[in-house]
């Protein structure tokens, strides 16, 4: 089985957060913007300024790890770990333009939005406690690392 790290922004304004659609085979969901570790980024904080770039047009300013994730993907052979670390800042527009220059992505990304609180309930979010516990956490001004299990 191979290792996968994974390491995404959470982009919050008031009651919004800046997510991506992805489809991965005939599947739709929403994630924050995020992607694999690379060599070249050193490490995950660097990942996140990468792949929000890529996948949103915006550059970033990496704040606190909130989040924790691991999961193994057994179609694949994957086992996961995921980090998702709070973004302090952000400068730009939102855009996929990016996306065009890269060859090797898995998944299609085919929207970048703000969604609501109410709208995340109403839709396919992973990691699902987006829908309620980060923004307890946020209200409560917490931020200590939360491990969200294995599945």
């Amino acid at each position: 089985m191979r290792h996968r790290i994974r390491a995404a922004g959470i982009l919050v304004d008031q009651d919004r957060i800046l997510m991506v659609n992805e489809n991965d085979d005939g599947r739709s969901y929403w994630v924050p913007p995020g992607g694999g570790f690379e060599t070249q980024d050193g490490n995950t904080r660097n990942t996140v300024k990468r792949e929000v770039w890529e996948e949103t047009g915006l550059t970033v300013s990496v704040g606190e790890l909130l989040f924790v994730r691991e999961f193994g993907e057994v179609a694949r052979s994957i086992y996961h770990v995921e980090q998702f670390y709070l973004v302090d800042q952000w400068q730009g527009e939102v855009s996929l333009k990016n996306l065009a220059t890269l060859t090797e992505e898995i998944r299609s990304i085919t929207q970048a939005r703000w969604l609501t609180k109410q709208e995340l309930g109403e839709l396919d979010v992973f990691p699902p406690q987006l829908k309620d516990l980060l923004w307890d956490k946020l209200d409560r001004a917490d931020l200590s690392i939360v491990h969200l299990g294995y599945s």
